[in-house]
């Protein structure tokens, strides 16, 4: 071997393996399928109360909910993890409603204890004396200030007080309690130079390993937190920032469940802001990033604003709305108008119609790495969720937006079925309705049909594997990792198209549904149990039972 070419492949080998170990080539965790959903919360009144109707009202208007954040405060002290019986009288009973509901439950924290706080009835934790005696705490227990008062923030690079810790969330972490949404606490106890250091998280801390980079410490907190929740119940998450304006990089790609960058304002330039975060996140390698719908403080979301949020929320792993600002006005849409709710009811149920397509995605990107926001562009604000759809965000009341396609590939508009070459160049007007919507040529795309007014099929189609097909001369193929449930669990299913047939193996028999979008209705279809084709919609709709078989389109 030529002693040059040696010396340069073992440094690019050596710096490989260095990115390796130092994390940078982690894959993102496997996100249960249930958090690819809408998730709600509240931090105007922060009661029981107050959590059942939110709840109650978008049932009522038939939007779902998958989940709710109980946010601070709901403690009696600060992250002591016993229930406000004067906010929350009977907490367990409330537990109990939302999993009649079908809506799981996500708790709120930081890993800070107080000597002094804000609006919780406890002032100073009954914690506070023994976690400083015991040395669990990080900077020998000098005090910071935070954002919810004075205190310390426990030392998670101590295994001990790690055990000490999980044994205090066990006395939450109970049915229908499905993780936490943690907070960066642990940001006000980094000691910095200077404000430019602040913002980017660069600090140090003293911890039990001796002064480290303030980084370095939010991995061993966020990395206790998600092995907390996972032992415990594998379909649980955390709810954490990955890289976020305020602080940096937090969680580790690899132990992260839903990631959420915040705090935004509710108006266009806090929808810019997200953005500018998310798209960050996915370019680092996280897997499954969240929007805040409608931010969460500072200016309420208008009408056009909640709608083009709702959108661009739509195509990522969870439309998470709620908020100080307005979250009982502004952020509902019935507080607007009826056409408000009924098109934010529509890419809720886009969204959810999605889960098993982004489940799948997120799972290979957990076998082979990558995120579910593809070829994001900060600069015309678009990305491909997955493989096969292109969204470009409308992110002014300005309805008429120009943008490129991808290169590789053709595009179907979603809304039209108009085929684009890639790479086109469109400028085109957007009604409050619709935004830029588009599927590549060849898509298989994996949908959950679970209501009677479903965005695609229809309510005979309930609860069978369903797949929207955009098909192609070119023939595709799908590993879809398809939920057991509505946790981790997943098997595989093969499936190959093009326009004139669809070969599957699924190893196991199951109902089947093919949507194939079509221009005119086929002759015949050879190898289906039952088809139609739908003049309306532009769609074949096949209907197969079995395991391993082959459909003809004539």
């Amino acid at each position: 071997m030529n002693k040059k070419f040696a010396l340069v492949f073992y440094i690019v080998l050596f710096s490989f393996c260095t990115q390796f170990v130092s994390g940078q080539n982690k894959r993102t965790a496997i996100v249960p399928k249930w958090a690819f959903g809408h998730i709600v919360w509240e931090d105007n009144r922060n009661t029981q109360e107050a959590a059942l109707e939110l709840v109650s009202l978008y049932k009522k208007h038939q939007i779902p909910v998958s989940g709710i954040i109980i946010d601070s405060p709901w403690s009696e002290s600060y992250n002591d993890f016993n229930w406000d019986k004067a906010r929350y009288p009977e907490p367990d009973k409330m537990l109990e409603s939302f999993e009649d509901e079908q809506v799981k439950v996500i708790l709120w924290l930081t890993g800070c204890v107080n000597y002094e706080s804000a609006d919780v009835p406890v002032k100073r934790s009954p914690d506070y004396d023994y976690v400083i005696r015991k040395k669990y705490v990080v900077n020998n227990g000098k005090p910071s200030t935070w954002w919810k008062g004075k205190g310390v923030h426990i030392d998670f690079t101590n295994p001990e007080a790690v055990k000490w810790w999980y044994k205090k969330l066990d006395k939450v972490f109970r049915k229908n309690v499905y993780g936490f949404k943690v907070d960066q606490g642990e940001q006000y106890f980094g000691n910095f130079e200077n404000d430019e250091d602040e913002k980017k998280g660069e600090g140090f801390i003293t911890t039990s390993i001796g002064k480290i980079p303030l980084r370095e410490f939010k991995k061993y907190y966020y990395d206790a937190m998600y092995d907390y929740v996972k032992t415990r119940n594998p379909a649980g998450i955390t709810l954490a920032r990955p890289f976020t304006h305020q602080g940096g990089f937090a969680a580790a790609i690899d132990k992260l469940g839903l990631g959420w960058c915040g705090d935004f304002s509710g108006n266009y330039k806090g929808l810019k802001l997200q953005i500018n975060n998310i798209y960050t996140s996915a370019k680092e390698g996280y897997g499954a990033l969240a929007c805040e719908v409608g931010g969460f403080f500072r200016a309420p979301p208008t009408k056009e604003q909640l709608i083009r949020y709702a959108q661009f929320g739509a195509m990522t792993a969870c439309m998470i709305n709620g908020g100080q600002n307005g979250a009982f006005t502004n952020h509902l849409p019935w507080y607007h108008d009826e056409e408000t709710t009924s098109i934010y009811r529509y890419y809720v149920l886009l969204h959810n119609m999605l889960s098993p397509y982004m489940f799948s995605t997120i799972v290979d990107a957990h076998l082979h790495g990558g995120s579910l926001l593809k070829n994001v562009s900060l600069k015309q604000e678009s990305h491909l969720l997955g493989n096969d759809i292109f969204f470009k965000a409308i992110t002014s009341d300005t309805s008429k937006v120009a943008f490129r396609l991808p290169l590789r590939n053709n595009w179907i508009d979603f809304w039209t079925g108009k085929r684009y070459e890639g790479g086109s160049q469109i400028t085109k007007e957007y009604s409050l309705k619709q935004a830029p919507l588009f599927i590549r040529a060849g898509a298989i795309i994996p949908v959950e049909i679970n209501t009677d007014k479903p965005v695609v099929g229809n309510r005979l189609m309930k609860g069978k594997t369903a797949f929207l097909i955009y098909p192609s001369t070119q023939e595709n193929t799908l590993i879809y990792h398809r939920p057991i449930d509505e946790g981790i669990a997943y098997r595989d299913i093969e499936i190959v198209c093009n326009d004139k047939t669809i070969r599957v193996d699924s190893g196991s028999k199951e109902d089947f549904v093919f949507l194939i979008k079509s221009q005119q209705a086929p002759k015949n279809i050879a190898g289906a149990d039952n088809w139609a084709y739908n003049s309306d919609k532009k769609t074949i709709e096949i209907y197969k039972k079995g395991k391993k078989f082959k459909i003809k389109i004539e």
